[in-house]
C-alpha cells in the first residue's frame, strides 16, 4: 500500500496542506473536504483508491486543519478564491483529468469547476457528497450558527464529547475512528484550552442580505458522470432538492444512506466502496504527464541539492 505523503505547496502565496497518496499512481482522485472540515476525513478512502492505483490529491482548504490562515479572510475565504487555489493545485500537481469528490463544500467547488467553460474538461467524473445547488434557508442558519461562534473546553474529553454529538449525523464510527477525526479537528489556544482546528473568521465574507445560494444553471451544466451520495436525515439535502436534481440530471446516480445526515463520512466503510466504485466504472483516458505527483519545483530542489 502507497504510504500517504504530507506536502505543504504555496498556492496564491498561501502554504495549503495536501495529504497525497501514491505518486506514481495513474487516474488522479482528488478528494475536497466541507466547509469547517479538513483533509482527515479522506485518509481512509485515500488509502483504499492507492491500494487499486489511483493518485489520490486531499488538501486543507485555506484557514483549515494545517494550512496557512488567510490574512484578508474576507477576500481569501470565498469560492471565488477557493476555486481559483483548487485550479492551481491542479496545475501545482500537474492535473489534466482528475476525478472530484467533494463533501458540502468540497462538491460545491466541484460542481463549478465542473460547469465552467473554462474547466469543465478537467473534471472527468463528480462525487456530490450530500450537496445540491442550494441549501435551505434553516441548514444554512444552523451551519453559520456553530462555526461563527467556535467554543473552547479546558479538557480534552470535553471537546471530545462536543464534537461527536455534533458530528453524529457524518454516520456510524468506531471509538478509534472517532479518535483519528477528532484529533485533526483540535487546536490549542493561547491559554491552554481546546478548540475547532479552523480559522474562527472562515465565514468572514458571509453576507447574510447577499442573494441565497443557487447552482441550478450550473448543474443542469454538468456533462459528466455524477454520483450524489445523500443522507436521508440531513437538513442540507432535502428530498425535495434531490427529487429535481434527479429531474435535471436523470442520468445521475443516487446513493441514500440510512442513520445519516449531513453528511456521509468516508471513514464508514460501505460509504467509501459506493465512491470506488463509481470511479472504477468511469475510468479516464490517462494522461502522460500526470504520472509523478512530485512538482517540477521539487526535482529542482532535487538536482540543486
Amino acid at each position: 500500500m502507497s504510504e500517504m505523503l504530507q506536502q505543504y505547496p504555496i498556492i496564491n502565496g498561501r502554504e495549503l496542506h495536501v495529504r497525497t497518496w501514491n505518486p506514481e499512481g495513474g487516474e488522479t482522485v482528488i478528494c475536497w473536504h466541507g466547509l469547517a472540515r479538513n483533509s482527515i476525513d479522506f485518509v481512509a478512502l485515500g488509502d483504499e483508491l492507492a491500494a487499486k492505483g489511483y493518485r489520490v490529491i486531499a488538501p486543507d482548504t485555506l484557514g483549515r486543519g494545517l494550512s496557512q490562515w488567510a490574512e484578508s479572510p474576507k477576500n481569501e475565504y470565498s469560492y471565488a478564491n477557493y476555486i481559483d487555489m483548487a485550479v492551481k493545485l491542479m496545475d501545482f500537481y500537474h492535473c489534466d483529468r482528475v476525478h472530484w469528490v467533494g463533501t458540502s463544500m468540497g462538491g460545491l467547488i466541484g460542481m463549478l469547476l465542473a460547469s465552467s467553460d473554462d474547466q469543465r474538461h478537467r473534471i472527468g467524473s463528480l462525487v456530490l457528497n450530500d450537496i445540491g445547488p442550494e441549501v435551505p434557508a434553516d441548514a444554512l442558519k444552523r451551519i453559520i450558527h456553530y462555526v461563527q461562534k467556535p467554543i473552547s473546553f479546558r479538557r480534552y474529553s470535553e471537546i471530545n464529547q462536543y464534537l461527536q454529538t455534533l458530528y453524529q449525523p457524518f454516520g456510524p464510527h468506531t471509538s478509534q475512528q472517532w479518535q483519528t477525526m477528532i484529533s485533526a479537528s483540535i487546536r490549542r489556544l493561547d491559554n491552554g484550552h481546546y478548540t475547532t482546528h479552523y480559522d474562527p473568521n472562515i465565514l468572514a465574507g458571509y453576507d447574510e442580505n447577499a442573494p441565497v445560494l443557487n447552482l441550478w444553471r450550473q448543474f443542469t451544466k454538468l456533462g459528466q458522470p455524477t454520483m450524489l451520495m445523500h443522507g436521508l436525515h440531513s437538513d442540507v439535502l432535502t428530498k425535495d432538492i434531490v427529487k429535481r436534481m434527479r429531474t435535471v440530471q436523470p442520468a445521475m446516480a443516487v446513493n441514500y444512506y440510512l442513520g445519516c445526515g449531513h453528511a456521509p463520512n468516508m471513514f464508514f466503510k460501505s460509504y467509501r466502496q459506493d465512491v470506488m466504485h463509481f470511479i472504477e466504472n468511469h475510468s479516464l483516458p490517462l494522461q502522460p504527464n500526470e504520472r509523478d505527483i512530485q512538482p517540477a519545483a521539487d526535482e529542482q530542489k532535487r538536482n540543486a541539492g
